[in-house]
C-alpha cells in the first residue's frame, strides 16, 4: 500500500481528487458494463420480436394491397364485360363496334395503376378473339401471341363449359412465338376469367402482370413470397426460390407465423378473397440477428478491464499537473502582465484576458440590442454621458471570389483590423468589433466632425480597391449623448444601411431619404402578371419586369425596396402556380433558395437577372405542363382559380362535368395526387401568401379575397399549410426585407 502511495504521490484521504477521480471512473465503468449486459440480454428478446413484428406488418400491407387491387379490377372488369357492346358479341356481333371495344381495352391496358397487360374477349361460335391490338382467331392468340405451356388452346376451349362467374388462375410465363426460332418472353401473367352464367358463348380473360404487381405490393426485404388460391393452387411465387410448404401443411398448422425445417413462415388470409399470402424467412437469419455472440462478451470484459487500467492512468495524469496548476494560480496576483516560464500557464493567462475582453464586448452587445443582463452590463457604463456616433460597416462579398466562409471571414477580419487601426489613430477611445456575420460596428466618442467624414472618405478609397471581392456600405448615425441610447443608435444604423443603392461602389450614408422608396405592381399589373404566368407568356412577363426595374433605376430605389420587390415576385410566383399549375417539387427547384439568392445580389442588374431567371423558368415549366394537361383536371383547376373568393362545391363541379361527385373526386386525385378539397385549401392559402406580401392589404381582406369569411377558419387553415399564423407570416416577410 505504501509503495502504491509513493508511486502515485497522493494521500488516502476521502477528499482527495485522485481518489474521487478513481471512484468516479470505476462507478461509471460499472454502470456502463451493467447497462451493456442488460442491453445485450434485452436486445436478444426484443430483436426477435421486432423481426417477427416487421415481417407480419409487411405481409399485412402486401396482402391488403393485393386484395384491394384484385377487388378493384374485378369491379371494373365486370362492368366492362357486362356492358352492352361487349355482351352483344355473344348473339349479334357488330363488327363496326369492334374498334370501339379495342380502344376501351387499350385504355385499361395503358393504365399503369391497374397492372393489366391485356384483355381478351373469346367468342366461341365466331372463333373470334378481340384483344388490345387487334382481333384474331383463338389458335393464333393462344398458340402464337400468348402461348403458355400451362394454358394451351385446349385449356381455353374447355373454359366455355366450366361453371363459374369469375375465376383467378395461377400465374404462368407467356411467350410470343411469332418468330419461331427466337420466341419472345412476355412475362408472368395471371389470368382473371369473367363469364356470363346465362350465356356460355363468350368469356373474357384479363391478363394481369404478376411480376409488376409483386414489385409494387411486396414491401419486405426478404424476397421469398407465395400466394395460394382458395383451392390450394399456387397463384404466384417469387422466382428462383425453392418450393414452399404445401397449402395443406399451412392449413394443418393453422398459425399465422411458425418455424418449420429451418424456415420461418408468416401467413395471412385474404379479407375479400380466399387467397392465402405467405412470406418465408430463413430461420438462421433471425437467429443470427438475435444470437448473443461469445466474442462480443469477451471483448466487453476486455474493454472493462482496460477501462479500469486507463482510469487509474488518467487519474494520475490529471491529478498531479492540476495540483501544480492550482498551487501556481494561488500564487498569482491580479496583475494582467503576469508571465510564467510554463507555457500552459501563459495560455491560461491569455485565455483569461480574452474572456475578460469577450465579457466586455458581450456586455456592450447586450446593451446595444436591449438584452437584459446583470454583471456584464457594467462593461458599457464607461461610455455614460459621453457623446458618441455609431459607424456601421455592412460587408457583402462576391461568392465567386471568396469560395468558402473561411475566406470570407478572413477578408472581413482584414477589414475590421484596418477600420480599428484608422479609428484608433484618430479617436483613441473608439471601440470596433464584429457585431454580426457581415457587419462591423465602431463606436466613436466624438461628434460628426468633418475630420471624421474625411477619414471615412479615405477608407472608401481603400474599400474601392477591394471591389473585386465585395462591396462595403458605411452608415453614420446621428450624435447620441448617453449610453442609454445605444439601442436607438444601433437601430438607426441598421435603417441607414437599408438606404444603400445596389451599385458597384462603396457608399457612405449619413441620413435617411425624405420618403421611403417603393417599387411594385399596381392591382391591374398584378392581375396581368398572374394571368400571363399561368399561361406561360414569357414576352409579356419580361416586359412587365423590365418596366418595373426601369422605374426603380429612374427613382434610384434603395436595396431594401428592390429586395422587397424581388421577394414579392417569388411570393407571387408561388401564389399563382401552387397548387395545380406546377408540382411543388419543380417550383421548389426554381425558387427553393430565393431568399438566399436575393441577399447575394450586390447590384441591381444581378437582382434583375435573378428575377428574370425565376420568371423564365416558371413560365417555361407552365408551358410544358399545359401541353400535358387533362381536360377534366384543367377545367376543375381553372374553375377553382376563377371562383376562389366564392363557395366551391364538389356537386356543382360534378354537375358541370356531367359525372358523379365520387368519380370526379377519385379521377382528380388519380391525376393530381390530392383531393379536390385539399387542392382548394392549398390554392387559397397560396394566394393568401402572395396577398400578404403586400403590407397594404389587411389580413381580414386577404381572407375574404380567397374565400374565407370566418377569420378564425382562415387562421387555422393558414397555420395548417404554412406552419405559422398570417400575422407571424407577415412579420417574417418584414424581417426578411
Amino acid at each position: 500500500m505504501k509503495t502504491l502511495q509513493s508511486l502515485l504521490s497522493v494521500r488516502p484521504r476521502s477528499n482527495s481528487l485522485f481518489l474521487r477521480l478513481i471512484a468516479g471512473f470505476l462507478c461509471i465503468i460499472l454502470l456502463l458494463g451493467s447497462f451493456t449486459l442488460y442491453t445485450l440480454a434485452e436486445s436478444k428478446r426484443s430483436v426477435r420480436a421486432g423481426i417477427v413484428k416487421y415481417n407480419t406488418l409487411m405481409l399485412a400491407n402486401t396482402m391488403n394491397s393485393y386484395e384491394k387491387h384484385l377487388d378493384l379490377v374485378r369491379k371494373q372488369m365486370s362492368l366492362f364485360f357486362l356492358s352492352e357492346d361487349v355482351q352483344r358479341l355473344q348473339t349479334n356481333p357488330k363488327y363496326s363496334s369492334i374498334p370501339q371495344i379495342i380502344h376501351q381495352i387499350s385504355t385499361f391496358a395503358n393504365n399503369p395503376y391497374l397492372f393489366i397487360d391485356n384483355i381478351v374477349l373469346y367468342v366461341k361460335h365466331e372463333n373470334l378473339v378481340i384483344e388490345k391490338g387487334t382481333s384474331t382467331d383463338a389458335a393464333s392468340m393462344f398458340n402464337v401471341f400468348y402461348k403458355s405451356e400451362a394454358y394451351p388452346l385446349e385449356f381455353w376451349e374447355r373454359q366455355f363449359d366450366e361453371p363459374y362467374a369469375n375465376r383467378l388462375l395461377p400465374s404462368a410465363r407467356m411467350f410470343n412465338t411469332t418468330d419461331r426460332d427466337n420466341p419472345r418472353t412476355i412475362g408472368n401473367r395471371m389470368p382473371l376469367v369473367f363469364k356470363n352464367e346465362w350465356r356460355n358463348n363468350m368469356y373474357m380473360i384479363v391478363f394481369l402482370d404478376a411480376d409488376r404487381m409483386y414489385g409494387a405490393f411486396q414491401q419486405s426485404i426478404y424476397d421469398d413470397f407465395i400466394v395460394y388460391g382458395g383451392g390450394g393452387e399456387t397463384l404466384y411465387q417469387s422466382e428462383g426460390k425453392e418450393p414452399f410448404l404445401s397449402y395443406a401443411d399451412l392449413q394443418t398448422d393453422g398459425r399465422s407465423d411458425f418455424a418449420r425445417d429451418g424456415k420461418y413462415y408468416f401467413s395471412r388470409m385474404g379479407t375479400t378473397t380466399s387467397n392465402q399470402y405467405v412470406y418465408r424467412v430463413p430461420a438462421e437469419q433471425i437467429a443470427y440477428e438475435t444470437r448473443l455472440n461469445v466474442t462480443l462478451v469477451a471483448m466487453m470484459v476486455a474493454v472493462l478491464l482496460l477501462s479500469v487500467l486507463l482510469a487509474v492512468v488518467f487519474a494520475v495524469r490529471i491529478h498531479n499537473p492540476l495540483r501544480k496548476v492550482i498551487e501556481s494560480i494561488r500564487s498569482m496576483n491580479a496583475n494582467p502582465a503576469f508571465r510564467s516560464s510554463i507555457d500552459e500557464f501563459n495560455i491560461i493567462r491569455d485565455e483569461i484576458v480574452g474572456i475578460q475582453l469577450a465579457r466586455k464586448q458581450l456586455g456592450f452587445m447586450n446593451r446595444l440590442k436591449a438584452i437584459r443582463g446583470t454583471e456584464v452590463d457594467s462593461a458599457s457604463l464607461e461610455f455614460t454621458n459621453k457623446p458618441f456616433v455609431f459607424l456601421l460597416f455592412h460587408v457583402q462579398h462576391y461568392p465567386g471570389k471568396l469560395n468558402n466562409s473561411a475566406a470570407a471571414q478572413k477578408w472581413l477580419y482584414y477589414i475590421r483590423t484596418y477600420i480599428d487601426s484608422q479609428l484608433t489613430q484618430a479617436q483613441p477611445d473608439s471601440l470596433t468589433f464584429q457585431i454580426e456575420r457581415n457587419q462591423i460596428l465602431s463606436m466613436v466618442a466624438a461628434q460628426r466632425t468633418p475630420e471624421l467624414l474625411r477619414l471615412l472618405g479615405k477608407m472608401k478609397d481603400v474599400f474601392d480597391h477591394d471591389m473585386e471581392y465585395g462591396i462595403v456600405t458605411v452608415a453614420v448615425t446621428s450624435v447620441y449623448e448617453s449610453s442609454d441610447q445605444l439601442t436607438q443608435a444601433y437601430e438607426e444604423g441598421q435603417q441607414l444601411v437599408g438606404e444603400r443603392r445596389l451599385t458597384k461602389e462603396t457608399q457612405i450614408i449619413t441620413e435617411r431619404a425624405q420618403a421611403p422608396s417603393s417599387i411594385g405592381f399596381s392591382p391591374d399589373q398584378d392581375k396581368e402578371f398572374e394571368v400571363n404566368l399561368r399561361e406561360g407568356n414569357l414576352p409579356q412577363l419580361a416586359a412587365l419586369l423590365e418596366r418595373q426595374f426601369a422605374k426603380g433605376q429612374t427613382k434610384e430605389m434603395t436595396a431594401a425596396a428592390l429586395y422587397r420587390f424581388a421577394a414579392s415576385i417569388a411570393s407571387r410566383i408561388r401564389g399563382a402556380l401552387l397548387p395545380g399549375y406546377l408540382e411543388p417539387g419543380k417550383l421548389e427547384a426554381i425558387l427553393g433558395r430565393a431568399e438566399e439568392e436575393i441577399g447575394g445580389c450586390l447590384l441591381a442588374a444581378e437582382l434583375e437577372q435573378l428575377v428574370r431567371g425565376w420568371v423564365t423558368k416558371a413560365a417555361e415549366a407552365v408551358k410544358e405542363k399545359k401541353e400535358e394537361k387533362h381536360p377534366v383536371t384543367s377545367f376543375v383547376i381553372e374553375y377553382i382559380h376563377e371562383h376562389l373568393s366564392e363557395e366551391i362545391y364538389l356537386d356543382v363541379l360534378a354537375e358541370k362535368l356531367k359525372m358523379s361527385s365520387g368519380y370526379l373526386s377519385s379521377y382528380f386525385k388519380g391525376k393530381t395526387g390530392k383531393n379536390i378539397v385539399d387542392y382548394i385549401n392549398e390554392t387559397r392559402i397560396a394566394k393568401a401568401t402572395s396577398l400578404l406580401a403586400d403590407d397594404k392589404i389587411r389580413i381580414h381582406s386577404a381572407a375574404k379575397a380567397v374565400g374565407y369569411q370566418n377569420i378564425t377558419s382562415f387562421n387555422r387553415m393558414f397555420k395548417k399549410y404554412t406552419g405559422m399564423t398570417p400575422s407571424e407570416y407577415r412579420k417574417q416577410i418584414d424581417s426578411s426585407s
